[in-house]
């Protein structure tokens, strides 16, 4: 299936603005010239669309459905700060799988700001003959959800009497006005995809008044020539289809990219998003008495942070009205906090507000949710980043950076998916991006068991699992928002997934509804006829919490590097033994190390139990293809380690 590349915006989106003669589609809900059908170019022969008969066999015996055999980008800057951008696409389509998976086409655009011009779309036949769409089958899709509402809109292309052999053209324009973009103008194409593509080019030309755009591209089989006022890149070769992995990085960090940008530099962008930020803060007293009450008797700084993330995080809900300028420029803050709730930026603005008030140096990030790799950042721009977050200097923490968006990580960290990620300080005289702290440990849990053995065979189970920081998160997003009986079911399954349906459980949980502490999912259980008290000489156990763990958090990958979170497991599993039973020997001691991590694994006897105790900490890592039958191995090991024994012995008369 062919994967189309956008960010998922909190708060910048693109614009544009244009019109011109034609048909008006009638499109519920938008204005009636955003998305206008204008035939007026030429069809193509099928010849000069279709690759050579040798190549179109490769293709097949390659086992693609279908392949993008051209996609051309022509840009033009116009002096009125205007851009035009023509785009045409040719699919050729190899199999009924894969007309039935991308026999659609389309294209984004911003209904505030821009508006496009459907200048071809048609399916030809290698016979030659020409089908052009219906425009009354074109469908506009917007991307809004419950809580974020924005302009960006899809328009999908269903191409017919498609079937082996054909070719689909998609020919549109989509015309944007600078002017009213509020940071500077940039444009991502990607010349190498997770689909086939044959052939990339890319025309860029300016007006005499325009500055030249800045340029880059990270990819080496594209060939760029500049001249006085354009420029012409083309790709050297076909580019095959990049691949698709478990646990791969975002598509951001791995296309091969062409940037085009406004010139500008990194400061610059941080000067522009602050110049737009900062109005947004108070200007009267509310704020202030609002910092100082939540503040309360507090000295230390993680507290404060704490306390004041807390009530934006989970005071003023989540709602992301991103319409027109909305979609960049914060609200005020005494609004945010009237109406309680606001996006990513009002609730960033909102915290920084009451943290300046409340006697902290706290600022604004731009951050991005899907980049890691500061490499890809080629040309500075603010395209790069789609979420705003807040950050705290202090010489007695250092720097704590928080997600208002996130309700469930307490405790001033942020959320794990963010740890790492490319960020931009707004206002702080920033002269370029870095990445975001990242916690050694992401996962972290502690299981704690007493299990009683009795004579007629049974053991009475009572466990206790407790997560922290980002597992407790996980958790409590998981359970929060449910009714007991849906909590119920959920612990059931959750149980049912290590331990399997011999038995029912009964459960509690504490800690749902303090983000700040960690979550303990407790149960007991009866297990029935386990061993035989009459031959009971060994008893044999595993420990299935930590076996489950190994094998979830191995590496699944087979062409990335592996980004690794960090685990930190600790257990205590403790044995009660039948009266007239005492302990004999254990198991083994195991203390294992390599460059992934260690395990620990030790027994203790104390009277009439046993108590085998178990370390886990595996930091976080990045884990290179090459090293990834060794990074199973030790998971593997850690397994295999989850293996619990102890003989027993008839008490003697003097014990008793």
């Amino acid at each position: 299936m062919r994967i189309l590349v956008l960010a998922a915006l909190c708060w910048w989106h693109g614009a544009a603005y244009a019109a011109a003669a034609g048909r008006d589609l009638k499109l519920a809900g938008y204005a009636p010239d955003l998305v206008r059908w204008v035939p007026r170019a030429e069809h193509s022969d099928y010849a000069a669309l279709a690759p050579p008969a040798a190549r179109i066999t490769e293709l097949k015996q390659l086992g693609y459905g279908s392949v993008a055999v051209d996609e051309t980008h022509q840009l033009y800057l116009g002096r009125d700060r205007r851009i035009e951008e023509t785009v045409s696409v040719a699919q050729l389509y190899l199999t009924a799988k894969g007309i039935e998976s991308d026999g659609n086409n389309g294209f984004w655009l911003d209904a505030n700001h821009q508006r496009a011009e459907i200048e071809a779309a048609y399916v030809v036949q290698p016979d030659g003959a020409i089908a052009d769409i219906d425009p009354s089958t074109l469908q506009l899709n917007n991307q809004n959800v419950y809580n974020i509402f924005t302009d960006t809109v899809y328009v999908t292309v269903p191409f017919a009497q498609l079937r082996p052999g054909s070719i689909a053209v998609l020919r549109y324009k989509i015309v944007s006005d600078r002017n009213k973009l509020p940071m500077p103008w940039a444009r991502t194409l990607f010349p190498a995809n997770f689909y086939p593509l044959e052939r990339f080019r890319a025309e860029v030309r300016w007006d005499v008044a325009v500055p030249q755009p800045a340029w880059q591209t990270d990819y080496p089989k594209l060939d760029c020539r500049q001249g006085k006022q354009e420029l012409v890149c083309a790709t050297t070769a076909a580019a095959a289809p990049l691949p698709v992995d478990n646990q791969m990085p975002s598509a951001f960090d791995l296309l091969p990219v062409l940037v085009l940008a406004e010139p500008t530099s990194w400061a610059a962008v941080a000067a522009s998003m602050d110049k737009l930020a900062e109005p947004a803060l108070s200007r009267d007293g509310s704020i202030a008495d609002l910092a100082l009450r939540l503040r309360g008797d507090a000295r230390d700084v993680k507290d404060i942070v704490s306390r004041l993330s807390g009530f934006v995080a989970r005071e003023i809900r989540y709602v992301g009205l991103e319409r027109g300028k909305g979609n960049v420029i914060p609200r005020p803050t005494a609004a945010t906090l009237q109406r309680r709730f606001g996006d990513c930026k009002d609730k960033t603005m909102l915290f920084v507000d009451l943290a300046r008030n409340a006697g902290l140096d706290a600022y604004p990030v731009l951050a991005s949710t899907g980049r890691m790799s500061l490499a890809k950042l080629l040309l500075p721009s603010g395209v790069y980043f789609n979420h705003m977050l807040a950050c705290v200097k202090s010489v007695q923490a250092g720097e704590i950076c928080v997600d208002l968006t996130d309700p469930d990580t307490g405790g001033g960290r942020l959320p794990y998916a963010l740890q790492g990620a490319v960020a931009l300080a707004v206002g702080r005289d920033a002269k370029a991006p870095h990445n975001l702290a990242s916690e050694t440990f992401t996962w972290v849990a502690q299981t704690t068991a007493d299990n009683r053995l009795h004579p007629d065979g049974s053991v009475q189970e009572s466990l206790a699992r407790t997560y922290d920081t980002h597992w407790a998160a996980e958790v409590r997003r998981a359970l929060a928002v449910k009714s007991q009986e849906e909590r119920e079911r959920w612990l059931q399954d959750d149980y049912r997934s290590v331990m399997g349906d011999k038995v029912k459980p009964a459960f509690s949980a504490q800690g749902l509804d303090t983000p700040d502490a960690g979550i303990t999912l407790a149960s007991t259980a009866e297990y029935r006829n386990v061993f035989d008290p009459a031959l009971l000489k060994i008893y044999r156990d595993y420990e299935p919490w930590l076996n489950s763990l190994a094998k979830d958090v191995r590496s699944r990958n087979q062409y990335y590097p592996y980004s690794f979170k960090g685990l930190n497991y600790r257990s205590e599993i403790r044995y009660r033994l039948p009266a007239g039973k005492s302990v004999g020997n254990v198991g083994p001691k195991a203390d294992y190390l390599s460059q992934w991590g260690s395990l620990h694994r030790y027994y203790r006897q104390d009277g009439d139990s046993v108590t085998a105790y178990t370390d886990l900490q595996m930091p976080r890592a990045e884990v290179p293809v090459a090293k990834f039958a060794e990074f199973n191995r030790f998971l593997d090991l850690a397994g295999q380690e989850t293996r619990i024994s102890f003989s027993l012995r008839a008490r003697s008369p003097a014990a008793n």
